[in-house]
């Protein structure tokens, strides 16, 4: 997919431009999930899909549990450095999203089910959705994480904040600040990663990065 030696040669090379667009996402994402947590304390609904949550959580987590790769390890760069040290947070975040869908959801996800049985269930969803992380996570051969930040940042959201408008029938939990969050998040790391390496400036990636920069701001509309 890329060469992980030109790409962290690419990273050092180009610093000055690559590292205000590691400083952009990371604002963007704690701003996405601060607003997050507010808006569910405020309005007593879960805000982030459940399927949603647990990918961020596993994928934050499996870079985070990485910590010899990238201190002293094959990896070890600054870039992967700074990620690691943003994502010890976002995971505490991410685990909390999964615990609103357990206080807030169970009335709404199913109604029949004990709150036991529904934390339960909840536990299991969150290791399928572990397999899924890792199997696709190690299908794609992405060492360094750079498609799968891509991936994580809008297609685990995206499409699910839409699912629950729909779902819900209106627009309880969703915010205009989190879709342009998402967008920009996109943005940010496109621009990083087409210095890094062509396959960012591929027509595969820019139709990806164009889908899921416009989806967010589609579902502006929809808020």
């Amino acid at each position: 997919m890329y060469d992980y030696t030109a790409a962290l040669a690419a990273l050092d090379q180009h610093w000055p431009t690559i590292l205000p667009c590691l400083a952009g996402p990371v604002i963007f994402t704690y701003i996405y999930f601060t607003t997050a947590v507010r808006q569910a304390t405020a309005e007593k609904v879960y805000v982030e899909a459940f399927f949603s949550a647990a990918f961020f959580f596993w994928h934050d987590l499996s870079f985070v549990l990485d910590y010899a790769l990238w201190f002293g390890g094959t990896y070890s760069h600054w870039w992967f450095q700074a990620w690691w040290f943003a994502l010890v947070g976002t995971v505490a975040f991410e685990a909390y999203l999964i615990w609103q869908v357990y206080k807030y959801g169970p009335q709404e996800l199913w109604p029949g089910l004990s709150r036991q049985q529904f934390g339960l269930l909840l536990i299991l969803g969150t290791f399928g959705v572990g397999a899924i992380w890792f199997l696709l996570k190690h299908g794609m051969e992405d060492d360094l994480f750079f498609v799968t930040f891509a991936i994580t940042a809008v297609i685990p959201a995206a499409p699910w904040h839409t699912a629950l408008m729909v779902l819900r029938k209106n627009r309880a939990g969703q915010s205009v600040t989190r879709q342009l969050c998402m967008a920009g998040n996109i943005v940010f790391l496109t621009a990083a990663f087409a210095q890094v390496s062509d396959f960012f400036l591929s027509p595969l990636y820019l139709g990806f990065a164009v889908a899921f920069t416009l989806w967010p701001l589609a579902n502006i509309l929809l808020i």
